[in-house]
């Protein structure tokens, strides 16, 4: 069980082929259990599992059905650098959806596209900020980290329980289903685009991110709408892309919630 569960931590396809993620930390823990159809299992330090701080969540578990496993916390940090100190983790399941349900009934819908985002904190990050914005779904182009990759489920902060994940077959296809929907492309670029102050981002929209190197990819600019830019006024070039994210997703927040 152990050997599957570190097997988990390293391999993306694992993972897609079995549906589940690793999740630690006190709280994230505490909610996924909340909801117990979400988690496969439950492991608790031996130290942990003495403190009575840790109980409730036992009792969650149990109540809830989810079997715990007791372990050394050193094995927790083997596992996934950090669990040891928190004491608890969960196989979780993921939950990818098409997405058509995750446009679903949702009015002026505003999306993110992960285009070969490679660093699992940032696409962490970006479903942090995402939430915050009220983000229809976050959708995933080929080429990105995987979504559930534990260091990416750790930096969203338990967004990534909640914020609903849909993959793109190709640029290509994405554009055509967006067009039929009414659903405008923006590309973030770091210069030359539309600045986001000046744009209008309250309608149906879907916001394409890219690679932390490259930017996004020539096709997906060739297809966009519009092209954004977050203006500079330093001599930086540009920014990272979990913080220009967090940039054009708070300006799209100010014009649609202001």
């Amino acid at each position: 069980m152990i050997r599957r569960i570190a097997q988990l931590d390293r391999d993306p396809t694992e993972r897609r082929r079995e549906g589940v993620y690793l999740l630690w930390g006190q709280t994230v823990v505490e909610e996924g259990l909340k909801e117990p159809n979400r988690v496969e299992r439950l492991l608790m330090g031996a130290d942990t599992a003495r403190r009575a701080s840790a109980q409730p969540l036992l009792r969650l578990a149990r109540g809830s059905g989810v079997p715990v496993t007791f372990v050394e916390e050193s094995l927790l940090d083997d596992i996934a650098q950090g669990a040891g100190d928190q004491g608890v983790l969960v196989v979780a399941r993921s939950r990818l959806i098409s997405p058509e349900e995750m446009v679903a009934g949702v009015k002026n819908p505003l999306l993110l596209v992960a285009d070969r985002i490679q660093d699992p904190g940032n696409l962490g990050t970006i479903m942090r900020v995402g939430e915050a914005a009220r983000i229809a779904g976050l959708l995933i182009a080929p080429g990105t980290v995987d979504p559930y990759h534990t260091r990416s489920a750790r930096a969203s902060a338990g967004s990534i329980l909640r914020v609903t994940v849909a993959r793109v077959p190709s640029p290509e296809k994405f554009a055509g289903w967006t067009r039929r929907l009414g659903i405008r492309i923006l590309v973030a670029v770091p210069t030359g685009g539309i600045p986001c102050h000046g744009l209008d981002l309250r309608g149906p929209v879907a916001v394409v991110l890219g690679n932390e190197g490259e930017g996004a990819a020539p096709t997906w600019i060739g297809m966009a709408d519009d092209r954004v830019t977050v203006p500079l006024a330093g001599t930086g070039r540009s920014l990272n892309v979990a913080l220009a994210a967090a940039i054009l997703l708070y300006e799209a927040t100010r014009q649609r919630f202001s």
